[in-house]
Order: C-alpha cells, then structure tokens, then sequence
C-alpha cells in the first residue's frame, strides 16, 4: 500500500474509489443500502489543516476529514475529536482504510432507504456542507424554534438553553427531549 502521509490536492478521487470497493466488495446486496445510491463526495474543501466534505455511500451519509498537511494531527484507529466548524463543534471518529490511511468520519445518517434518488440524498449532503460552514443563528431565549424529526417535520418546540436539556441521546434520537 502506497498511501500518503497527507493530501496536498482534492482527495476526492481517492476517498470515492476506496468507498465504492467497500460499496462493491463488502456491503453489495446488504439490507441496509440503497440500491438506487453509489458513492459520491460532495463539497469537499479545505478547513484549516484538514480536507472536510459528505460523503455518501448506499448505506450511509457522513462527513469525512482527511488530512491536507504534514501537520495534521495523526490519530490512531478509533480515537475521537472535536473539531470546531463556524456552526458549533463536531465529533469525529478515527477509522483506517487501507487506501486511505486513518481518517476521520461523523455519521450522519443510516440507513438512507427514505432518499428516492442520488439527486436527493446530494441535495442533502450540500445543504449539510453549506450549514457546516455558516454561523449558528443566535435563538432568543422562549422563542420558538422548528426542528425536523424523522415522520414529523416542522414541529414548533420552545428553545431551551443546553443546560436545561435533559434526557439520553436515545431519548433525543426518538424524539422526547423535554
């Protein structure tokens, strides 16, 4: 295996052909992907010492950080970090592929099965680049806030500041946050 320490260029090419032999080698006809869905990499760019974009497979939609500089920290398989992006912190999880190297992914979504088409899920995963790199829009305590939850979109729920939010990431993953 000859892989770089670092990515000096767009390593778009790269992370697309290491996925699409996962996508071809390990996870084809499994349940959990999308038979309508192949791998893509959407909105990489470069964020300070690190290449960041989405990256979309038929069995998931993540973002995914590889390193740009000899700089960049070296991590080792399944060690994690927050990286600080102008919408708020996001935590990554090292993993290793033998083209890549160790890089660093946060997963968005699994499975994709609701996503009709390649066009919709790229949809997504460009709003999600677009979002990551704005600043958090500042929400006036008591002010009522719309949030999308899976089946229930649009719901109208008071904002509550973070240190009065209670209950597991099980209980916000199903909606019950109080």
């Amino acid at each position: 295996m000859n892989r770089p320490a670092f990515f000096a260029t767009s390593p778009a090419a790269e992370i697309t052909h290491a996925f699409r032999q996962i996508e071809q080698a390990q996870m084809h006809g499994l349940p959990v992907c999308h038979d309508q869905l192949t791998t893509e990499v959407v909105g990489l760019r470069r964020f300070e010492q690190h290449w960041v974009g989405a990256l979309i497979t038929p069995w998931t939609l993540q973002l995914i950080l590889l390193p740009a500089t000899a700089e960049a920290e070296r991590l080792g398989e399944g060690d994690h970090r927050s990286l600080a992006f102008p919408q708020g912190a996001v935590v990554f999880m090292a993993s290793e592929n033998p083209d890549l190297g160790v890089y660093m992914a946060c997963s968005l979504m699994s499975p994709l099965h609701d996503f009709p088409s390649q066009a919709a899920i790229r949809q997504t995963a460009e709003e999600v680049m677009e979002l990551l790199f704005q600043a958090p829009v500042e929400q006036a305590p008591g002010k009522s806030v719309t949030v999308a939850m899976p089946g229930r979109l649009d719901i109208k729920r008071e904002a509550k500041p973070v240190d009065q939010t209670t209950g597991s990431r099980r209980d916000f993953l199903r909606g019950r946050m109080k």
